[in-house]
């Protein structure tokens, strides 16, 4: 975390969203780093997972008093893969459900989720559909949820699980539709690798877009070898951050016009056709604006403790 806040610093980024389990944790961050973060209260998934919804619940109502402004919860398919033959897979469509999601409309936490992963996962992977499901399955559950809740603010993480390009004109549909959700640009490999596929219909729909999307690298804290950094031809730089490296990614991608430039870290989904390359978007300052600063502080900004 000190190396993360450290680059994060040296970049500019003043605030950031940080997903917690427990209290202790979250007050020991807080004391640290007085005043920059929104902390999120990953709520229990094991409880989840095996309905036992007043677990949750309880948790919910608890948030407020334990420092936390937001939920966080995660249904990646390989959820079921946790389930196993102990439970039934979670579906987001259970009635059993309701009462996790009403209590969170009724305290006013904004919930941020991830549901589906990208399809690359799916072909490999999650291609046992039996056991996994299709993504558009999963999708649809995404799309019932902020149907049905539409008084719950939702975040939903990786664009909505999105971003590949002949999936935009349904994410369209669904910001045209309901106004209660926005969606984030975490993970960097992911947003760089699909959306530079046809960076004239991705630089479209983020202008078009641009007041819905919030900016994230999706970092997560661990000890792990410092990825190779290239330069604009493709030489290698030096050993970089993790944490740099997923901005740096994503500046090339919003902010130039720079092609073919490959991405300064591996990408397990491309490594066996020669990786990911990035395609800027060049989207202008008004965009940027929104992107980096403007939504983030409008959505979140009275939560930073």
């Amino acid at each position: 975390m000190e190396e993360m806040v450290a680059v994060d610093e040296a970049l500019g980024v003043k605030e950031q969203l940080l997903i917690i389990h427990q209290k202790e944790v979250r007050d020991a961050v807080a004391e640290r780093f007085p005043g920059r973060f929104v902390f999120a209260k990953y709520l229990s998934m094991r409880s989840l997972f095996a309905y036992r919804i007043e677990e949750v619940v309880q948790e919910i109502e608890e948030m407020e008093s334990d420092g936390f402004s937001m939920a966080k919860m995660w249904f990646a398919p390989r959820a079921r893969d946790f389930v196993g033959g102990k439970a039934e897979p979670i579906n987001l469509r259970n009635p059993r459900l309701k009462p996790v999601f009403e209590k969170l409309e009724e305290q006013g936490h904004p919930l941020l989720i991830h549901v589906g992963d990208p399809d690359t996962f799916f072909a490999t992977t999650y291609s046992n559909t039996s056991v996994y499901g299709t993504k558009e399955d999963h999708l649809d559950q995404l799309e019932y949820l902020i149907r049905d809740y539409p008084k719950l603010r939702f975040q939903l993480a990786h664009f909505g699980a999105q971003p590949e390009i002949h999936r935009l004109p349904r994410l369209a549909s669904w910001f045209d539709k309901y106004p209660n959700f926005v969606v984030d640009t975490a993970s960097s490999r992911w947003m760089a690798r699909e959306l530079s596929k046809d960076p004239k219909r991705a630089r479209d729909f983020l202008i078009k877009y641009s007041k819905r999307i919030l900016f994230g690298t999706d970092g997560v804290f661990r000890k792990s070898a410092k990825p190779v950094s290239r330069d604009s031809t493709g030489e290698v730089v030096e050993a970089r951050s993790p944490y740099y490296v997923r901005v740096l990614a994503q500046r090339i991608l919003w902010e130039t016009d720079k092609r073919d430039i490959p991405l300064p870290f591996p990408d397990a989904d491309t490594e066996a056709i020669g990786g990911t390359f990035i395609n800027g978007l060049d989207l202008p300052i008004s965009a940027l604006k929104d992107l980096y600063w403007d939504n983030a502080h409008r959505l979140y900004g009275s939560m930073v403790a």
